[in-house]
């Protein structure tokens, strides 16, 4: 059962460690466990795959989330088959998991977006693809987050870097590897729509453009990924203010520290802080519009849907809550909102100013 099926039965409640059934008979502990980072490929899978999955490893030191992410020096690949059986290694650490969808732990720790066909995918806010297509996800580690680890001493990451073909998840390594592409979908040569759907997007050629308007820093915060918007967001945008979008990106920030409390108090925020598609903390918001004439039209209207109030060349207010503010930890809103226009650019901040 992959974790998508897993979770629509039990309501999302709990997560893909009870997929793998030699993991509920191991014990579990977190007293003194050193965070890190595993890169884990299967060992029998292409060697097209396993060279990917090595070039992650050489770019550690350089990369700016796999150097949050790694413990110390360069990380070595491990067996995704030798990882099953070891739940500390799954729940503890950072996971970045290279394969086809086939691969027995990406088909643990698959959300719910996409499904896999012979040689095709279909993913939700993309629609039907075949060809050379890689795909990217990125959640809290579902390892970390299931019933036999009885408290998260923090949070870990899962970036899942998969796609049609070997060649498809080279491309997701590559985007992942040169652009801190998160979660997207990036197409090779000749790639086709089999069919059409209602929420169709194209996949990213391998050379796009990383949005200049995202700074690698902001103040205390370090840029360490990049989210692609799916076709359900462009028509969000379209809905409240009657004008599409030429492109929307998301750019996730990080501060040292950020996914280090535990427990389920910091829960909120640190999901806020990490990786998922919709995970809105420390985050910019970039949409670029056919000119600055229709960034201008929309952006009032965009304050409006956000709740926010003009504040000189701005709009601003507060993020909305997590959930309905009776959860243990949360605090009511976690932050401020802002909203401005650059030229055809408007841009959104989670980020807190200093």
């Amino acid at each position: 059962m992959h974790r998508r099926d897993f979770l629509y039965a039990l309501g999302g409640s709990t997560a893909g460690v009870f997929l793998l059934p030699e993991l509920s008979h191991v014990t579990v502990f977190a007293a003194g466990k050193q965070r890190g980072l595993r890169i884990c490929v299967d060992k029998q899978a292409d060697p097209v795959i396993q060279k990917a999955a090595s070039s992650l490893a050489e770019s550690a030191a350089s990369h700016p989330l796999l150097k949050i992410m790694t413990d110390s020096g360069s990380p070595a690949t491990s067996d995704t088959r030798s990882l099953i059986g070891s739940t500390n290694d799954l729940a503890y650490n950072h996971l970045i998991l290279v394969g086809l969808p086939s691969d027995p732990l990406i088909a643990a720790a698959w959300q719910r977006e996409a499904r896999a066909g012979k040689d095709s995918l279909f993913i939700f806010g993309f629609g039907h693809l075949a060809g050379d297509i890689g795909y990217i996800e990125s959640d809290r580690n579902p390892f970390l987050h299931a019933a036999v680890i009885p408290t998260a001493p923090f949070e870990t990451e899962v970036v899942t870097l998969t796609g049609t073909t070997p060649a498809g998840v080279a491309l997701a390594v590559k985007a992942f590897r040169e652009k801190s592409l998160v979660n997207g979908v990036v197409g090779g040569a000749g790639w086709s729509r089999p069919a059409p759907s209602l929420l169709d997007r194209d996949p990213l050629s391998i050379a796009f453009d990383v949005p200049a308007l995202a700074p690698p820093k902001i103040g205390d915060y370090t840029r360490i990924a990049l989210t692609q918007a799916s076709e359900d967001e462009y028509r969000g945008v379209l809905a409240d203010t009657g004008i599409a979008p030429r492109l929307i990106w998301r750019a996730k920030y990080f501060k040292d520290g950020g996914w280090n409390s535990p427990g389920q108090a910091a829960a909120f925020d640190n999901y806020s802080a990490g990786l998922h598609r919709r995970a809105y903390g420390n985050t910019l918001w970039l949409a670029a519009f056919a000119s600055s004439t229709e960034a201008g039209a929309a952006a009032p209207k965009v304050a409006e849907a956000a709740q926010l109030k003009s504040d000189g060349d701005r709009w601003t207010g507060a993020q909305p809550l997590y959930a309905n503010n009776s959860y243990p930890g949360e605090k009511g809103s976690p932050g401020k909102l802002t909203l401005w226009q650059q030229k055809e650019w408007l841009l959104m901040s989670t980020i807190p100013q200093s």
